[in-house]
């Protein structure tokens, strides 16, 4: 089991008041994921209150919740052993930092930056999981609540713990590795994600260096080294820990990489060279793979053996996918980009389009808003005009608010029609689709764009 009643009490600190002990195989803030094997923490969030679903999981057999003191008269089921806290996010916190700490050979890697940290999260997994036993951030559990719930949920046996860290608004990087206390910090890149909620981007590369702040000098920083915050970002980590590294594609990175003809790749790592062929279109592979492989040399291992495993990584699902479709005998190839979009991935996905366009008969583009872009929203957006000039796709179909000032200053010239309905989108596209075309559908996630592909999905 994962976690006895008194464990729980040691970790939140409080006095033990039980006569019998019980055991959980997991913690859960979700009646939805929860089973009588389950300690139960309610969340109070924007829209609901997990207190009033406590009685609901003492029905499905939970025997044990914390319960927020002035909280108690929502529980009307006495069945449920109730811990009593002040506070139930602050106590979540509490049992995750005792997660972390009761692993004495645990290594933490901790990982953020404006764009790639969940593919480099997964791609990471799926490499060390062939040596040590991994624990890790399912989907975007990168949060203040999705976080330490992962760290709250690591089996005893853990080996290395891979942690994706989020952030909206100042301070979360900071909160977030004060509970996971990495030993790898990682930063993908600085970019303009969510700078709708700071003043500037140089906020953003401050909050994102937080990641640095809880390394011991014995941890290791690997951090961008073709950034225009480098030296910054370098100048704290040598603050703070002796093992600081840095990755790009210039000889004076530690790990670095560059192109031998048009799909060879030689990296090198500490020195040591190792080449691979790059069989996918997809502009961060060899940053993902760069770091990879630099994780690989810290851990001591030989990357030759690695390799056959590197050569199977692919894009994520919402995040450059690779679908083949038939649809009425229609062969069509669709780029998934629909989980989220900032100035920078929208950049690199359209850079991704550039070879691949050359395969296929007609490019179909359908790009959605980015949003928490702030004042600077509509100039984002317009940046992104002239790449889609240069691609010159054979329709551009743009949703939402904010791609309106895109429709709008596209030449008169081009196939462009502005649809903010997805069901609408799709009628559009059926009727449009020939044989070898290539869509890629791009946009934030909440502008619910991945519906589309759900439909397109149907029609096979």
């Amino acid at each position: 089991m994962l976690w006895s009643l008194k464990e729980i009490y040691k970790a939140l600190d409080l006095k033990i008041e039980i006569t019998k002990d019980f055991y959980f195989k997991n913690i859960s803030t979700d009646t939805r994921t929860i089973s009588n094997g389950s300690f139960f923490i309610p969340i109070e969030g924007a829209n609901f209150d997990g207190h009033k679903f406590v009685d609901q999981a003492s029905d499905l057999g939970v025997k044990a919740s914390l319960v927020e003191k002035q909280k108690q008269h929502l529980i009307k089921n006495k069945k449920i052993h109730q811990i009593l806290v002040d506070n139930s996010k602050d106590a979540l916190k509490k049992i995750a930092e005792y997660s972390r700490k009761r692993i004495k050979t645990l290594t933490v890697i901790c990982i953020t930056g404006s764009t790639g940290k969940t593919t480099l999260k997964e791609w990471t997994k799926e490499i060390l999981k062939n040596r040590f036993i991994i624990h890790y951030s399912k989907g975007n559990f990168n949060n203040e609540i999705g976080m330490p719930i992962t760290l709250a949920n690591m089996p005893k046996k853990t080996r290395i713990c891979i942690l994706e860290l989020g952030m909206n608004n100042p301070g979360e990087i900071d909160c977030l590795t004060k509970i996971a206390k990495p030993n790898i910090s990682i930063i993908t890149n600085i970019g303009l994600a969510h700078i709708g909620n700071f003043k500037f981007k140089d906020d953003i590369a401050k909050e994102k260096s937080d990641i640095l702040n809880y390394l011991n000098p014995e941890g290791t920083a690997i951090l961008p080294g073709d950034s225009d915050y480098s030296k910054m970002l370098c100048d704290k980590a040598k603050s703070l820990t002796k093992n600081v590294l840095t990755f790009g594609s210039t000889n004076r990175c530690n790990f670095n990489f560059s192109d031998r003809g048009e799909k060879e790749i030689i990296f090198s790592i500490l020195g040591e060279k190792i080449s691979f062929k790059q069989n996918d279109y997809f502009i961060n592979w060899k940053k993902n793979v760069v770091i990879i492989l630099g994780l690989l040399k810290v851990f001591k291992l030989t990357l030759s053996d690695f390799k056959k495993f590197v050569d199977k990584l692919k894009p994520l699902q919402g995040r450059g996918e690779r679908i083949l479709l038939n649809i009425k005998e229609k062969k069509i190839l669709l780029i998934d980009e629909s989980y989220n979009s900032s100035p920078n991935s929208l950049e690199d996905a359209l850079i991704n389009l550039v070879k691949l366009k050359s395969n296929y008969k007609r490019l179909i583009l359908i790009i959605g808003d980015m949003l928490e872009l702030g004042k600077m929203s509509q100039k984002f957006h317009l940046n992104s005009i002239k790449k889609i000039i240069s691609l010159y796709p054979d329709l551009i179909i743009t949703s939402g608010k904010q791609t309106q000032c895109i429709y709008e200053q596209l030449p008169k010239s081009f196939n462009k029609v502005h649809i903010n309905n997805y069901k609408a989108i799709f009628k559009k596209l059926i009727k449009y689709l020939r044989d070898k075309d290539i869509i890629m559908i791009k946009g934030s996630n909440s502008t619910k764009l991945y519906k589309i592909i759900n439909l397109l999905k149907e029609e096979l």
